[in-house]
């Protein structure tokens, strides 16, 4: 059954490329369903894909990824699932705002699960509070910096930092993931900073990862933090210091909007806001945004510098200019002494939206969104816009 599985995605990873993409990209409304697609099931009815009415608990699933072989993580791997396991859960997320990529968020009575999908306009089909039933068989439990996430086994397209892999192909999404009857949307559950600091502990085991939450009395730290890349074809893995500049630990970098588009990210380079921002990772640094990769031909070495090409000559500030795109900011809130960063995409559809005044003043807030670890620290995930009109996901109080 897995050979048949990653056959299937492999015919899908040929038609679209976009598999093998990690940055978040535009969320897009393909519109029609066939009728067969939008079944609502019945659980009688789920008896011919092996459903015997037991449902697993999406704790007791996620404890599957304890049972890794020592094989398994050697390969830094997820745990596939052989056994007939069955969960069942609400839809709390959709990338309507386009703040979420490829992904749901479905939650029980127990916890959440980020269910890698690997399609777009996945609210067209997965309303908010509908029942969603995922049969897990031959589906990969795995973490990403920690966070809990259910796909496919990793592929040879995937990084060790990825141990599970996009359902892409729709033939496997409609033998594992089946639309159930539609419930009241769920409300988020308000946590308090020692539920944070309780789940943090236990890391990808917390209770909270995955769960619509609202945090209140959050006010705004003063720091973002977003790691963005000079060049757009080079790689962008931690192997590859040379084409990464983080912007973290001093301040907020002139960014006040909640992302950046790839306008207002030409326009933050190009006021000088990131000058002096430094090329490189951890203890590895190549100067400033201003230099050249040529500069630095002796620690890079002219296997680098040929990967560069012509761009080896211009400016990393110039570079990131001709390769713009949207990139995602995180800004830090503290919750007491705990941070929680808010991630925003740059293509949600209010990435260059203002952080209220008020807020930039020291006002306390109160956000709803998805709230998830990410290598040892909460972050949110807002599914609609701070302000939305119906149900704003910042609130200042």
């Amino acid at each position: 059954m897995k050979k048949l599985l990653f056959a299937i995605a492999a015919v899908a990873a040929l038609v679209s490329c976009q598999s093998l993409k990690e940055e978040w990209q535009p969320v897009f409304t393909f519109g029609e369903n066939a009728p067969s697609e939008m079944k609502i099931w019945t659980e009688p009815e789920l008896s011919q894909y092996g459903y015997s009415g037991i449902i697993t608990s999406i704790k007791e699933m996620k404890d599957q990824y304890n049972k890794k072989t020592s094989y398994e993580k050697k390969k830094t791997s997820g745990h596939t699932i052989l056994d007939n396991v069955w969960i069942k859960g609400q839809v709390v997320s959709d990338d309507k705002s386009g703040n979420l990529y490829r992904e749901i968020y479905i939650q029980d009575a127990t916890g959440g699960i980020d269910l890698k999908l690997g399609k777009s306009s996945l609210y067209s089909d997965y309303k908010l509070g509908q029942w969603i039933y995922v049969k897990c068989t031959d589906l990969c439990i795995g973490a990403y910096n920690g966070m809990p996430q259910l796909g496919l086994e990793p592929d040879n397209t995937t990084t060790n930092e990825y141990e599970t892999s996009y359902i892409d192909s729709q033939a496997v999404i409609n033998s594992h993931v089946f639309r159930g009857e539609y419930g009241t949307p769920v409300s988020p559950r308000v946590v308090s900073e020692a539920e944070v600091q309780s789940s943090l502990s236990a890391g990808f085991a917390g209770d909270l990862w995955g769960v619509l939450v609202t945090v209140k009395g959050l006010t705004y730290g003063n720091e973002i933090f977003a790691l963005v890349y000079p060049h757009g074809i080079l790689g962008h893995k931690k192997e590859n210091p040379y084409n990464r500049v983080f912007l973290s630990d001093k301040g907020t970098w002139g960014i006040n909007t909640w992302g950046m588009s790839k306008a207002k990210y030409v326009e933050y380079i190009q006021s000088g806001n990131f000058d002096t921002a430094e090329v490189g990772s951890g203890a590895t640094r190549y100067g400033n945004i201003l230099t050249k990769p040529i500069d630095y031909k002796s620690q890079m070495g002219n296997e680098v510098i040929t990967a560069f090409g012509p761009d080896a000559y211009i400016s990393y500030k110039d570079m990131m200019i001709k390769y713009a795109t949207a990139n995602y900011v995180s800004h830090y809130f503290k919750m007491g002494s705990t941070d929680i960063q808010v991630r925003t995409s740059g293509y949600a559809k209010f990435a260059d939206q203002e952080l209220d005044s008020r807020i930039l003043g020291g006002s306390a807030v109160d956000i709803t969104g998805i709230i998830t670890i990410y290598d040892g620290s909460a972050q949110m995930s807002l599914i609609t816009a701070p302000d939305n009109a119906d149900n704003p996901s910042v609130k200042i109080n």
